[in-house]
């Protein structure tokens, strides 16, 4: 029988590099003044020893933890996927590693989410929060000295917790108004924004966006509330087409609520482009790929998600990050008529 193979220690990457042990830690958290051609140095020692970072260890020494809570809205939107990809990678680079529980838009599962990560002693917490009025703000005020990061959600600064909790996101403001902005520019007077139900809404600047701007430029304005899955959205898309005495336009908060409305469209014959229109926002990869394609805003969701790491990660003063957004016009939004 084979010996037990000898864990690879720093000190072993530090002279497989030829630097001292203090410049291959530096080398491999990102940390300190260290020149480029030793970092790559230093990590291509680690891979070529297959070096993993002793996370026991460093938790003795420092007294942090190496694992970060998350909680997302819904495991089944694409969008987070790109967005915890975009936390792993840093995270990575650091020797930390991710809890991921998904709340699936139920306060109850979203309050157990955060007792369970609160038992694992997480260093930081990163949450897609529920509503305004969540179990994230009763919980909030028991941890005090706990990075915390909210996205995909309304900052508050107003709000009871605005001074401690960093916040990022796209900017929800630009996002509503471009959508309106496009809808207008083929003739619209209407629009239907879908939001999620009372109370659940954590993202309720674009609402207040949506009437704002649809007063000011004479749309005639309807949110309806809907929980925020595919089936749901498709069902009541379908709804309203059937209702309908003239042309809907909608606007939805992701693209994977989107395709719902080509679902419903196809279901009772009638053409996304033609016969309903649909803005959407996140701009995933198969939306091109939709007939006609998706017209939705561009936002860059790993870099939103590297945002959330950098934050728990490095804490500091509460930033509130707001991510560009960019109109991709792909045709399923119909011309009704032009403006003169």
């Amino acid at each position: 029988m084979s010996a037990p193979r000898q864990r690879v220690t720093l000190r072993d990457v530090a002279a497989r590099a030829g630097v001292s042990v203090a410049q291959a830690s530096f080398a491999l958290n990102g940390r300190g003044r260290v020149a480029s051609a030793t970092v790559e140095r230093v990590r291509r020692a680690a891979a070529e020893l297959d070096y993993q970072v002793d996370t026991r260890a460093r938790q003795l020494r420092t007294g942090q933890r190496a694992a970060y809570g998350v909680v997302i809205r819904n495991m089944r939107n694409p969008y987070f996927l790109d967005v915890l990809r975009g936390m792993e990678v840093r995270a990575h680079r650091q020797g930390a590693f991710l809890l991921i529980l998904s709340s699936d838009y139920d306060v109850e599962r979203e309050s157990a989410a955060l007792r369970r990560l609160s038992a694992e002693g997480v260093a930081g917490l990163a949450i897609a929060p529920i509503g305004r009025r969540g179990p994230f703000r009763d919980w909030l005020p028991g941890r005090p000295h706990l990075p915390v990061v909210a996205f995909n959600c309304t900052p508050d600064p107003e709000g009871p917790f605005g001074e401690r909790v960093s916040t990022v996101g796209p900017d929800d403001g630009a996002a509503i108004s471009l959508a309106l902005e496009h809808l207008r520019a083929r003739g619209h007077r209407d629009a239907t924004l879908v939001m999620a139900p009372e109370g659940l809404a954590a993202d309720w600047g674009r609402e207040e966006e949506f009437h704002r701007r649809c007063a000011e430029w004479g749309l005639s304005a309807t949110v309806v509330r809907c929980p925020l899955d595919h089936a749901d959205v498709a069902r009541m898309a379908a709804e309203r087409m059937r209702a309908a005495s003239g042309h809907e336009a909608f606007v939805v908060n992701s693209d994977h609520l989107g395709t719902a409305v080509y679902e419903a469209a196809r279901a009772l014959d009638l053409r996304v482009g033609r016969d309903v229109s649909v803005v959407a926002h996140d701009d995933l990869p198969t939306s091109a790929l939709l007939d006609p394609g998706l017209t939705t805003l561009r936002l860059d969701r790993e870099l939103l998600g590297d945002h959330v790491m950098r934050l728990l990660s490095e804490p500091g003063a509460p930033e509130a990050v707001r991510l560009p957004v960019h109109l991709i016009d792909r045709g399923s939004v119909a011309t009704l008529s032009r403006p003169s």
